[in-house]
C-alpha cells in the first residue's frame, strides 16, 4: 500500500517508493530505499521536494495516513487523438519508474520555489567572496607560494551550504560570467557542480566536501601558462598547446607541496582532462583506470567551459551543451553523464520527460534571459493514455508546478515506433504557449 506523506513526516524504518518533485530537488540518486540513518532522514526533511510515497508493506507505515485517492469526478483534458482500446491496454505500465501525481485541481497555477530569489541574493555574495579568494590563490601561486588549502575548505563549505538550500540559484548565477572572469569563476563553478553532482550520487559528506575543494583547486596549474595563451582568441600553435597540456601536472605538483590538500583534489587536478577512450591527457588512462572523481571532473569541467563565454567561442545553452556532450563518444562516461544531467535538471533535445501536469513531453530547447528555462513540448496525457494537441511549456528553475519530474522511458510506455513519433512531435509547428513555469 502506497501512502503520500510530507517530508517532515518521514521516520526511520519507512520504505521510500518515490519522490514527488524534480530530480534536481531529490536528495538521493535512487528513489527506492529504506530510511535507515539519521543523515538520510535529515536530507529528506531538508530537501526541496513537496512529498514522497511510502510503501507501507515494505517498511513502517505512517500513522494516520491513507493512500491518496484519485478524484474520479475531476474534469479531464479532452484528448485530440485516441490510441485505440487495444493499444491503450498495452500502454498500461507494468513496471518501471513510479512518479507521484497531483489531482487535476492542483494543475492550475505555478508556485515559486521557496526561497529561490532570496538564495540568488545569498549565492551572489558567496560567488563574489569565493572569486576573490580564488584570484588571491592564483596570484599567490604565480609568486611561488603554497596554496592555502584550509581557506579553500571554508569556501567550499559555503558553496555547499548554498547548494543544499537551492542548487539552481548558485549554479545558474555562476554560469553568467564575463570572458575576463572565466579563469577564476570557472573554478567556483566546477566546485558547485561537483558538490551538487556528488550529493546526487549519494557520496558521503567528507567526499562531497573534498570534491568541492577539488573543484576549486583543479585548474591551479594554469598559473604555469601565460594569460596570452589562455585568452588567445585563435587556434593555438603546437608549442602553445603543449604549454596548456602541461597544466594538470603543474597543478598536481603545486598541490602536493601544499599542506592539507585532499587526495581527491590531487586526483582531480591531475586527471580532469582524461577521457574514457584513452585519448585524454596527461596519462592517456581509459575506462576503469579512471577514478569516479576523474570521470565526474571531466564532465563538470567541460560543461562549465562550453556554457561560458570564451574569447574564442560564445556560450552554449545548458540544453545545447548536454545535447552536444552526449554526441562525443569516448569522451565521457555515458551513464555518469546522464546522472549529471539529472542532478541539474537539464536534458538533451529529444529527451522524453514527465511533467507535474500528468503529461509526457519532449525537450525541444531552452529559453529565458539566461537560457535557464527548459522548453518541453507536451504531447501525451498519462491519465487518459492518449495523445493531446502538442503545446510548448517553458519550465523555469523557480517553478514548482508545472515542472519536470524526471526523464521517462519510451519503452516503458510502449509507444509504437518511438523514433517516428518523436520526429513528428519535434517537427510540429506550435503556437507559443504561456510561460507556465514562471514564478
Amino acid at each position: 500500500m502506497l501512502v503520500r506523506i510530507e517530508p517532515q513526516d518521514v521516520e526511520i524504518g519507512m520504505f521510500v517508493h518515490a519522490f514527488e518533485g524534480s530530480w534536481f530537488d531529490h536528495p538521493f540518486w535512487r528513489s527506492n530505499f529504506r530510511v535507515e540513518t539519521t543523515e538520510q532522514l535529515q536530507r529528506i526533511r531538508n530537501s526541496g521536494i513537496d512529498a514522497l510515497m511510502i510503501d507501507a508493506e515494505r517498511g513502517i507505515a505512517p500513522p494516520g495516513h491513507r493512500p491518496t485517492a484519485k478524484n474520479a469526478n475531476a474534469p479531464r483534458r479532452k484528448p485530440s487523438r485516441s490510441w485505440g482500446k487495444p493499444l491503450v491496454q498495452a500502454l498500461k505500465p507494468r513496471s518501471g519508474p513510479t512518479f507521484a501525481t497531483r489531482d487535476p485541481e492542483d494543475r492550475a497555477a505555478p508556485r515559486p520555489r521557496r526561497g529561490y530569489a532570496g538564495e540568488c541574493r545569498r549565492a551572489k555574495q558567496v560567488i563574489d567572496r569565493t572569486r576573490g579568494a580564488v584570484t588571491d590563490m592564483f596570484e599567490g601561486a604565480r609568486l611561488g607560494r603554497a596554496v592555502e588549502v584550509r581557506r579553500m575548505v571554508r569556501l567550499a563549505s559555503s558553496i555547499g551550504a548554498s547548494i543544499e538550500r537551492d542548487a539552481k540559484a548558485l549554479i545558474n548565477l555562476v554560469r553568467l560570467k564575463e570572458k575576463d572572469q572565466y579563469t577564476y569563476l570557472h573554478s567556483v563553478a566546477v566546485c558547485a557542480l561537483m558538490i551538487n553532482f556528488a550529493r546526487h550520487l549519494e557520496l558521503d559528506a567528507q567526499q562531497v566536501q573534498d570534491l568541492g575543494v577539488a573543484g576549486l583547486l583543479h585548474d591551479v596549474g594554469k598559473v604555469a601558462v601565460s594569460d596570452e595563451i589562455l585568452n588567445k582568441p585563435g587556434a593555438l600553435s603546437k608549442g602553445e598547446m603543449q604549454a596548456v597540456r602541461g597544466h594538470p601536472v603543474a597543478g598536481h605538483r603545486l598541490l602536493a607541496s601544499s599542506q592539507g590538500a585532499p587526495e581527491l583534489a590531487l586526483e582531480l587536478c591531475l586527471r580532469h582532462h582524461e577521457k574514457v577512450d584513452g585519448t585524454g591527457y596527461p596519462g592517456g588512462l581509459k575506462g576503469e583506470q579512471l577514478s569516479l572523481a576523474a570521470r565526474m571532473g571531466a564532465i563538470c569541467d567541460v560543461y562549465d567551459a562550453v556554457t561560458s563565454n570564451r574569447p574564442y567561442k560564445q556560450a552554449w545553452t545548458p540544453c545545447e551543451a548536454l545535447t552536444e556532450m552526449q554526441k562525443w563518444r569516448g569522451h565521457f562516461d555515458p551513464a555518469l553523464l546522464d546522472r549529471f544531467a539529472d542532478s541539474l535538471g537539464i536534458y538533451a533535445v529529444g529527451t522524453l520527460v514527465r511533467l507535474s501536469t500528468g503529461e509526457l513531453g519532449i525537450v525541444v530547447g531552452s529559453a529565458g534571459e539566461a537560457d535557464e528555462d527548459v522548453i518541453v513540448r507536451a504531447f501525451f496525457d498519462c491519465d487518459a493514455l492518449a495523445e493531446i494537441d502538442p503545446v510548448d511549456r517553458a519550465i523555469a528553475p523557480s517553478a514548482e508546478h508545472p515542472r519536470i519530474i524526471g526523464r521517462d522511458s519510451p519503452t516503458f510506455w510502449r509507444f509504437p515506433d518511438w523514433d517516428v513519433l518523436r520526429h513528428r512531435i519535434l517537427a510540429a509547428k506550435i503556437a507559443p504557449g504561456p510561460e507556465e513555469g514562471d514564478g
